[in-house]
């Protein structure tokens, strides 16, 4: 494990310049300068609610990064690119971490930050988490994705949920940010496939919640069927 594969999938922008072609990708180091370019991760805005991270990274720190996630055995990471033109641009990254197996099967953590903020507001994180699920459900056999989000990060919170993720605990004062500490949710979105499914609750009693989103989460599944292109 390190880098995923190439995924493609095109959304509806919510822009006048038509559909936005996005594509989940191998980092390599010579992008890795735009993640600091025009303030990308230097940004306050972009950074405040990742918590442990509280100065400004500069390119040899995220060339540093490069290497330590190239090597790394328990993650699969993602550059988030888009096209402008003919020309791919990298806006952001995902991943699928700390891969656990137990006996009730395969668990992860997911995550997803677009540094670029002239790419905030477009609905592009819902699809990189419909695509990486659809991933890590169908292609990898994962049982369950944990996901963690600063109570307060609604936008975070929202792409979550139109995945099928679902509230399972909260984290008191995990970070402090502009002058008050901040509660951190965590959620979860379990294998709606039915051989998975029967495994994870095997005779209890499933949950409204639970139900619910297992419909969500069957939805994102048949759209990514039709719309991510493995490359």
């Amino acid at each position: 494990m390190a880098f995923g594969p190439q995924l493609q999938l095109e959304i509806s922008s919510r822009d006048e310049g038509g559909p936005l072609v996005i594509l989940l990708a191998p980092l390599t180091k010579e992008v890795m300068p735009g993640f600091v370019k025009n303030g990308g991760m230097q940004s306050y805005n972009v950074t405040r609610y990742l918590g442990s991270l509280s100065t400004a990274p500069v390119v040899e720190d995220e060339l540093d990064w490069f290497e330590k996630t190239r090597k790394e055995k328990v993650s699969i990471v993602w550059g988030v690119y888009v096209f402008e033109g003919e020309n791919r641009k990298l806006i952001g990254n995902t991943s699928l971490s700390s891969f656990e197996h137990g006996p009730l099967g395969t668990r992860a953590t997911s995550g997803v930050l677009i540094f670029d903020k002239a790419y905030w507001n477009k609905g592009i994180a819902s699809y990189i988490h419909k695509a990486r699920t659809w991933f890590a459900f169908t292609q990898l056999g994962v049982m369950r994705i944990e996901s963690a989000v600063i109570c307060g990060n609604v936008a975070s919170l929202r792409a979550l949920e139109k995945s099928g993720y679902v509230y399972v605990y909260t984290e008191r004062n995990t970070v402090f940010v502009d002058g008050v500490w901040l509660h951190q949710d965590t959620l979860e979105c379990l294998n709606p496939l039915d051989a998975f499914w029967r495994n994870w609750w095997h005779g209890d009693a499933v949950p409204k919640k639970s139900r619910e989103a297992r419909k969500v989460t069957l939805d994102v599944l048949d759209w990514a069927k039709r719309n991510v292109i493995p490359l």
